[in-house]
């Protein structure tokens, strides 16, 4: 049986964890998890970011992570391909958003209820569709304005929760990555058993 297709959209400055978790997490459990960034090719990389929160400071810290490879070219995407759609965060999602290859990609999923991930800032992604009137998201403390601006209800979250809303699972940071994952698991339809 040919694994399943789960498309992951990142760019630079995507954070790291939230990027580096999940594509491997996805994999060792038998998915094809395949990476895209606009305007880059299969053999490219994206830099990630480091985000840390800090008591001295009102907003997020940030430093330069790891160069992530990228396996296929998100502007030859087949939608239909993909079971699933993760959006990670960091500061990639400010201009990522502004893509129609990342809008059109992100609202297929949506229409077609297919299970999506977004985490942190990932949600500025979902925003940017135009679909989220009426829908109840998480995500960075930042994203809230524009979410409550779109028509959708913000939840405020600690680290370790998530907002399941129909086929859309969203968190807060990187730090509940596990209970991101797990819940989006559950929407793929996978069990995992000890």
């Amino acid at each position: 049986m040919k694994a399943q297709k789960i498309l992951m959209i990142c760019g630079d400055f995507s954070e790291d964890y939230e990027v580096a978790i999940p594509f491997h997490a996805l994999k060792m459990l038998g998915y094809e998890v395949n990476a895209g960034c606009p305007d880059r090719d299969a053999s490219s990389t994206v830099a990630t970011c480091i985000h840390d929160i800090n008591d001295k400071y009102q907003t997020v810290t940030e430093w330069e992570g790891h160069r992530f490879n990228l396996n296929i070219s998100l502007n030859n995407v087949e939608s239909d391909d993909y079971c699933a759609l993760i959006l990670p965060g960091g500061r990639a999602c400010e201009y990522l958003r502004n893509y129609p290859v990342v809008k059109s990609l992100t609202s297929h999923f949506i229409k077609k209820k297919k299970p999506v991930a977004a985490i942190c800032r990932g949600t500025q992604i979902l925003m940017a569709t135009g679909l989220m009137k009426g829908r109840t998201l998480t995500g960075n403390s930042c994203v809230e304005a524009e979410v409550l601006l779109g028509g959708a209800t913000y939840l405020k979250k600690s680290f370790e929760e998530v907002v399941v809303d129909g086929n859309i699972v969203t968190a807060t940071e990187w730090h509940g990555t596990y209970r991101w994952l797990q819940a989006f698991v559950e929407l793929l339809g996978a069990k995992i058993s000890i």
